[in-house]
């Protein structure tokens, strides 16, 4: 440990606690009474800690730090640590947007878009992060998931709507709204006999200005077979359910085959499309397990299932309610 003379009792004294005043060194004791005379004598009065003062480069090898500058240096490391901790996130979520931006730019949209809604959640008011999240969304088909990120972002308020990447987003947000509303409409066509081909244009328009859309070819599909079927291209009609049936395996592709195939065995009497059909329509309501509103739907098609495969006659459903349900509605409120 180094040592140091007090120059007022001539005691030695640790360097760490000793104080320079007017050019002189003091212990600790007497810096109080040379602090008091330096003042009444209009001196500067102020004493500072002996170890300030510059020191050789032997000194610096024989020093030992005192233990209040150890304490000191210790909080410092544990302040950083919590402050790593806690802005740890941010970190992270800087890392997220290069990876999702770089991702973007390459245009791996759907691989980006993990990285991007992990930003947000971070940091929901970055305009890069919720533009890119936007557009990465809307470019894989997840219009849902930029509606959230654009909401999310100053509950959707962009400062600078002149940016080419707000642009950028907006446009295709608006091409995925307009395609959602020829969506909406073609369905309500759709149930509406003889509209069949204005419902599919419209699909087909929905489909040319936002293709992303989520499943638009089992869309299109669907739509086409309807045209089909009110043409009575029943051969169509089975050609693209089958084409459905293959590529999109589900509950209601299994039962729009088995419509299909009603037809088929409607107009033929061939009772292979009667056995096919009927497995398809055990294979829909078993793969419909759990999904109530699919089981429903089910329920419903299997009155129209059954009437056309035992009447062999082919009506729409707008004409099968006409007939059936709404005489029997009528009877029971009679």
């Amino acid at each position: 440990m180094s040592e140091t003379l007090c120059s007022r009792c001539g005691q030695s004294t640790a360097a760490q606690s000793a104080y320079d005043l007017n050019g002189k060194t003091y212990c600790a004791s007497c810096v109080r009474q040379a602090s008091a005379e330096a003042k009444a004598a209009g001196q500067p009065d102020a004493p500072v800690a002996h170890l300030s003062r510059p020191v050789s480069a032997g000194e610096i090898r024989d020093f030992t730090y005192p233990q209040w500058l150890k304490l000191s240096f210790a909080g410092l490391v544990l302040l950083l640590g919590v402050a790593l901790v806690n802005g740890g996130k941010y970190f992270a979520a800087g890392r997220s947007l290069y990876v999702g931006e770089r991702l973007v730019q390459d245009k791996k949209y759907a691989e980006a878009l993990p990285y991007l809604e992990r930003t947000l959640r971070t940091a929901p008011s970055s305009d890069k992060a919720a533009l890119l999240a936007a557009k990465a969304a809307l470019l894989s088909g997840h219009p849902e998931v930029a509606a959230r990120a654009l909401k999310g972002h100053n509950d959707g308020y962009f400062d600078d709507a002149g940016k080419p990447a707000f642009q950028e987003v907006n446009d295709l947000w608006n091409r995925a709204i307009d395609a959602a509303g020829k969506l909406q409409q073609a369905q309500k066509l759709s149930e509406q006999d003889g509209r069949a081909a204005e419902a599919a244009a419209l699909v087909h328009s929905a489909a040319a200005e936002y293709p992303q859309f989520p499943q638009m070819a089992l869309i299109l599909a669907a739509y086409d077979g309807g045209v089909a079927f009110e043409k009575k291209d029943y051969d169509g009609f089975l050609a693209l359910s089958e084409r459905n049936w293959a590529e999109h395996p589900s509950s209601v592709t299994a039962s729009g085959l088995a419509s299909a195939l009603d037809c088929k065995y409607a107009v033929t009497g061939d009772q292979r499309y009667r056995q096919r059909s009927e497995e398809l329509m055990a294979k829909a309501r078993e793969m419909a397990q759990g999904d109530k509103d699919v089981l429903s739907n089910l329920d419903e098609y299997e009155e129209r299932h059954r009437y056309r495969l035992e009447s062999r006659e082919i009506i729409s459903k707008r004409e099968f309610d006409r007939r059936f349900r709404k005489a029997a509605a009528k009877q029971e409120q009679e």
